[in-house]
């Protein structure tokens, strides 16, 4: 199926077209025995699902037309986002290759980096995970150890990545690695494309609380070639910084936290019911607060005071939702399997995913921080 999108790059009606085209993957990936409960949508991943978007035109909405991409508005892209996100599609593979690491590649890599990588993206044939955080460095990314130590034509890597959402099914690694050891620690890091499949990569696969996974990737001497950096070598901070913005727009988590609240509010008592309504205010708040983001990285502005605002809100939206699942259901709203389950157990595994939303893609005092510096001029 491909989605309809007029000259204007324009969906006709993107509920409607995105809800049909949704509910229809759902069924077939059910079918497969694929488990929709592993995790919220942003931590659930399935080549299966994510190449069917590749068919579907789905992937690059917003991207050029000559790179696979139909030119779709930025805001159309993120409603399609949330209501992927609604029908708990697994969408953590498209997140990075297309929201965060695609749109980073078409920022800041080179002439051949972008028509060697996106147009493949954008079908569905190539699929990335992110190489940020490690043992040693997580909110506080500028501590990474990983080294890439130039030889020749390319560059030779060491260390170990953590929290590698994707990183057993993805066929390349955007990777942060420090080039220059000399230098202060925000200076002298690079980002580069790393070859998952190259001698040396490793990958064991480790499961979440909240009921995904995440890899453990160790890299022994990998090349990786002169020419997948992306931006200038030791100036890879910039790159991180703008790849966050994108990854901090979570449209896709208001979608879930919506799901969230329809089941509650159909066997919610009136009290809770008005909970349940000013939940939908702030999740109305926090769809705004991305269609805002998305519309100032598309004037190619800096965003990171609206984008961690936006990360903090959904953060604590989401969990302000899984409590009231268990105040409104009682232990029901904790059972993931058998008769008691309720919602065919995607609350229990909303609940407990909602744990990690405070802590993965920036913890919320980073964002606080973030708010505080850039946002209200704050010192240090």
């Amino acid at each position: 199926m491909t989605l309809p999108i007029d000259v204007a790059g324009r969906l006709a009606d993107v509920p409607a077209e995105i809800d049909a085209w949704a509910l229809a993957l759902t069924t077939e990936l059910e079918e497969r025995g694929e488990n929709l409960t592993n995790g919220s949508p942003a931590d659930s991943d399935s080549r299966f699902a994510y190449e069917r978007m590749g068919d579907a035109g789905i992937i690059g909405l917003g991207w050029p037309t000559e790179l696979g991409g139909r030119e779709m508005d930025p805001i159309d892209v993120v409603k399609m986002e949330e209501r992927l996100g609604y029908h708990w599609l697994p969408l953590c593979g498209y997140l990075l290759s297309v929201k965060t690491i695609g749109n980073a590649v078409l920022q800041f890599g080179t002439h051949d980096l972008i028509s060697r990588f996106i147009p493949d993206v954008a079908v569905g044939r190539i699929m990335f995970c992110q190489g940020f955080s490690e043992p040693e460095a997580g909110s506080d990314l500028a501590s990474l150890r990983t080294k890439a130590t130039k030889d020749g034509d390319r560059w030779i890597v060491n260390g170990t990545k953590i929290w590698t959402s994707s990183a057993e099914i993805a066929d390349w690694m955007y990777i942060a690695v420090r080039t220059d050891p000399t230098l202060p620690r925000h200076k002298g890091l690079s980002v580069m494309l790393l070859d998952m499949h190259a001698p040396g990569v490793e990958v064991d696969v480790h499961e979440t609380l909240g009921g995904g996974t995440f890899g453990e990737v160790r890299l022994s001497d990998v090349a990786v070639d002169v020419n997948n950096v992306l931006g200038d070598v030791n100036g890879g901070w910039k790159v991180l910084l703008g790849s966050l913005d994108y990854e901090r727009v979570t449209s896709e988590k208001v979608g879930v936290a919506l799901w969230v609240v329809d089941q509650l509010d159909e066997v919610a008592a009136p009290h809770h019911r008005r909970l349940l309504l000013a939940l939908r205010g702030e999740l109305e708040a926090c769809r705004r607060l991305g269609h805002e983001a998305t519309r100032l990285i598309a004037q190619g502005e800096r965003v990171s005071r609206v984008s961690s605002t936006c990360k903090l809100s959904v953060s604590l939206a989401m969990q302000k939702a899984a409590a009231l699942s268990v105040e409104i259901l009682g232990p029901g709203a904790l059972v993931e399997r058998g008769p008691d389950a309720r919602a065919a157990g995607r609350l229990a595994a909303f609940h407990r995913a909602s744990a990690s939303m405070t802590l993965a893609g920036g913890s919320c005092d980073i964002q606080r921080k973030v708010i505080a510096q850039q946002g209200l001029g704050l010192p240090r």
